[in-house]
């Protein structure tokens, strides 16, 4: 009793927490109910206990001794940190309130650009003017939000950042202004000022530990390389000032933790070298060694911040991979002979690799060992120890080791992100490639494209593993229709080139029929569950194509009849299997809810219909005479009428046994009104022996059904 009584009390304290929680909520007040970790447990049971639990304490207490008591429990971590940080559960109105203050400040910039433009139209103040009243709008910024870091209130905290991140970037705008546009400060001294405002926003940066007054900082201090340019600077030195200044911000990074500002702080870094380099292009080698001197500080702040326990760490080495490819890419960009830098960037990586695998990090082997790879590839492509065209395959190459690695890691990111890229390469492969000659490097990219996407699969499905059977799944169901889907037009591609030259690809039309007739045959965790159904539409697609008559000449024409026949055969054998209830029947269709009666009155009209084209286009062709291709149609006729009868007999397929019945009365309608009066006496008397003997043979049968059914009765 008294043990119940425990577990009532308990869910009552929950109920109490969460209604204080809800009537706070609707008062307005946000705040996280303070948890009871150091009042002993008798006290907590009589503030939070009702009458009705009072009572139920009291029968209990009548009934058994009174426990002793229970020491009170220490708060945990988690609870602590949830009284001590309100803001992990702040409301959408206290995120609107903190985001305020940023946008009214882009605002003020915004106005402040505007009305110098405003000032400059009407000509109220000279040049000189605008740029000190913009100075003395930066600094009284800065005195403001230097006054209220005084009162020491944390609500006034994100509006000081805001101010002096605005005084930054006013300051730096106006700096350029005056150096560039209005020519009223010369670029010596307005180098020294940007200098002086950017180290001003380093220090502020490191003191406030704000994001994105870090982004701010970096992004507006990689503006003044173009001012640089623009004094006609050494390129040694504009180089120069962007390592230092993103080595400089590693300071804030590493002491703040600020892993994606670093990120950002270095795409903006390799970008500015890029854009230097694209405006002179000149001294090549010192902006590739500037790529590699970034992304060796990149890698170092990255192993510095790296956390093998974060929930994000993903995240984090799928951006190391792609940051240091991007980086490759720039270098292969701007110069065709960087085979030391490269050779140095390989060896900067292999030996990061061999210190995470000393210290069994694993992951971090993967991430940094396959960028060493790849630059041992671009190496090698670079000292020409491999063939010049040899270019075109680092990219879908590059794409497929990100997936895997991005497959190896876990990383959601890095996988979308190099699938996007790895089908635009496919897209662009095949339209803009083409397959002769056969033995180039353009067309070995078709076939490695192929393994990359088979390879992607099969380690994909060794990795995962579907609980529930019937449950679709892209790689297990739809990857291996593209898989499929790309194969055909990779061998349409060389059909049109080698063997056909018609309007339609005989080769590859032919491989469809035996792929899909292997397809029936595989199980389903080999193919997935919709490939086969895929390939039976695309099957019912092509039979529906060739039924109209084609103009081919030479060996096409006869690769056109073929085609029909197979087609015809493959449905007949289809069919067949059905009836006798055979391997494929067995082993597929009959685990299907399919009407078999619908399927086989569908299959006999196909099959009907093929070999009725195949018939006129023996007469286009001039292979038939018009008297035997009327013949051997109306024949046609006679026979499916009188095998859809007589399967009727065998397995009671009503919709077949009405199928046979409306094709024999076409068949005598067209016999006696259209064939009596082309046909010659001759094949008169042959087409209706044929005839009637069947229609008697398929009488018996009848008949015998008939007085089977009767007996049975």
């Amino acid at each position: 009793m008294d043990n119940e009584t425990e577990k009532r009390i308990a869910h009552l304290e929950r109920e109490v927490r969460a209604l204080r929680l809800e009537l706070n909520e609707l008062k307005g007040i946000n705040q996280v109910v303070p948890q009871p970790v150091k009042k002993d447990l008798p006290q907590l049971k009589e503030e939070l206990e009702n009458p009705l639990v009072k009572l139920n304490k009291a029968a209990a207490q009548s009934k058994t001794p009174q426990p002793m008591k229970q020491p009170s429990t220490p708060p945990t971590p988690n609870q602590e940190a949830k009284q001590q940080n309100p803001r992990a559960q702040r409301s959408f109105e206290e995120m609107v309130m903190w985001a305020l203050p940023k946008v009214f400040m882009v605002i003020l910039v915004l106005g402040v650009l505007w009305g110098l433009k405003l000032i400059s139209d009407y000509g109220l103040f000279s040049n000189t003017i605008k740029i000190l009243l913009a100075y003395a709008l930066s600094i009284s910024l800065i005195g403001i939000a230097l006054a209220m870091d005084k009162r020491k209130k944390d609500i006034s905290q994100v509006l000081t950042v805001v101010l002096y991140g605005g005084a930054f970037i006013i300051g730096i705008l106006t700096t350029a202004a005056g150096a560039i546009l209005y020519d009223v400060l010369s670029l010596s001294i307005a180098l020294l000022l940007a200098l002086l405002y950017i180290a001003y926003g380093i220090a502020i940066s490191f003191l406030k530990k704000n994001e994105v007054l870090s982004v701010f900082v970096i992004f507006t201090s990689l503006l003044l390389p173009y001012l640089l340019e623009y004094m006609d600077f050494n390129g040694v030195v504009i180089v120069l000032y962007v390592v230092l200044v993103y080595g400089v911000m590693q300071l804030v990074f590493i002491k703040h933790v600020q892993k994606v500002t670093n990120y950002i702080a270095y795409f903006f870094s390799i970008s500015a070298v890029q854009i230097i380099w694209g405006l002179n292009h000149q001294d090549d080698h010192l902006y590739v060694y500037a790529h590699v001197l970034l992304n060796v500080i990149l890698l170092f702040s990255w192993f510095r911040l790296y956390d093998q326990t974060n929930k994000l760490k993903t995240f984090h080495e799928g951006l190391l991979f792609s940051l240091s490819g991007l980086t490759i890419f720039m270098m292969n960009t701007i110069s065709d002979e960087i085979e030391l830098p490269l050779l140095v960037f390989m060896l900067i990586f292999g030996s990061v690799a061999y210190l995470a695998y000393k210290q069994q990090l694993s992951r971090i082997v993967d991430v940094v060992g396959t960028i060493a790879f790849l630059t041992l590839f671009n190496v090698l492509m670079v000292i020409r120890f491999i063939p010049d065209d040899i270019d075109q395959l680092i990219l879908p190459f590059s794409a497929f080791i990100g997936i895997m690695l991005g497959i190896r890691l876990g990383a959601m990111l890095m996988k979308i992100s190099y699938s996007i890229l790895f089908t635009l390469i496919i897209f662009l492969q095949l339209i803009v490639n083409d397959v002769e000659p056969f033995w180039r490097i353009e067309h070995l990219t078709y076939v490695l494209i192929f393994i990359y996407l088979v390879s992607i699969w099969t380690y994909v499905r060794r990795k995962t593993v579907d609980k529930v059977a019937m449950k679709l799944s892209f790689i297990n169901d739809f990857f291996p229709i593209v898989i499929v889907l790309y194969f055909f037009i990779y061998i349409i591609k060389l059909d049109y080139a080698y063997v056909s030259s018609a309007q339609y690809p005989y080769v590859a039309i032919l491989l469809l029929s035996i792929v899909m007739l292997v397809s029936f045959f595989t199980p389903e965790r080999y193919i997935g569950q919709l490939l086969r159904y895929a390939l039976i539409f695309a099957f019912t697609l092509i039979t529906i194509s060739l039924l109209p008559v084609h103009t081919v000449f030479g060996f096409d024409r006869w690769m056109n009849l073929f085609v029909r026949l197979v087609y015809a055969a493959i449905i007949i054998a289809i069919l067949a299997d059905i009836v006798m209830e055979g391997r494929l029947y067995e082993k597929w269709i009959r685990h299907l809810k399919l009407n078999i009666d619908g399927v086989m009155t569908v299959g006999i009209v196909a099959t009907m219909v093929v070999l009725y084209a195949f018939l006129t286009q023996l007469e286009y062709d001039y292979l038939f005479n018009h008297l035997m291709t009327v013949a051997s149609k109306t024949i046609l006729l006679f026979a499916t009428a009188s095998i859809s009868l007589w399967l009727s007999t065998l397995r009671n397929y009503r919709i077949v046994r009405t199928l046979g019945y409306i094709v024999l009365a076409i068949a005598i309608f067209k016999l006696i009104f259209f064939d009596l009066a082309s046909l010659n006496l001759l094949i008169r008397a042959v087409l209706f022996m044929s005839i009637g003997g069947i229609g008697l043979f398929l009488s018996n049968r009848l008949l015998k059904n008939a007085s089977n059914i009767d007996k049975s009765e």
